[in-house]
């Protein structure tokens, strides 16, 4: 079983608290301890057993107020205006004559109808699946 870290009275809250220093590592704090650990959950835990997390519990009151400040400071960071608003690009409208479109038809057209093949070719007639499977093989030496 994990020991708990003084001050810490249950798992829960203990999870809690390295949770939400794992995210501010994770958004460029700095460790405030040294070692061999790279992946921030590590080293979050690794701060709170060494007491080098502080925190204390909230009320609910204050907790609702923390949210609507994370609330207000997302919507903010997603509304900052462009410094200098950039305009919409102006293309020319794409016209194509209707004399292209029916070539393009006949193309179409002419590339369906599939390969042309060389009348002077010898027809050459396919073995009958049975024939093939009752031709014997010559024997092997």
């Amino acid at each position: 079983m994990l020991e708990l870290p003084q001050g810490v009275e249950s798992t829960f809250r203990h999870i809690l608290i390295a949770a939400k220093r794992a995210e501010q590592l994770i958004a460029g704090a700095r460790p405030r301890i040294t070692g061999r650990d790279v992946k921030p959950t590590t080293i979050a835990l690794a701060e709170l057993a060494a007491n080098k997390v502080p925190w204390r519990a909230v009320t609910a009151e204050e907790y609702e107020a923390i949210l609507q400040q994370e609330v207000t400071a997302r919507e903010t960071e997603e509304h900052i205006p462009a410094l200098i608003a950039t305009p919409p690009p102006v293309l020319p409208p794409i016209v194509e004559p209707e004399a292209e479109v029916e070539e393009e038809e006949e193309e179409l057209d002419v590339e369906l109808e599939g390969p042309k093949f060389d009348e002077n070719l010898e027809v050459v007639e396919e073995a009958v699946v049975e024939e093939i499977l009752t031709e014997e093989l010559p024997a092997e030496e």
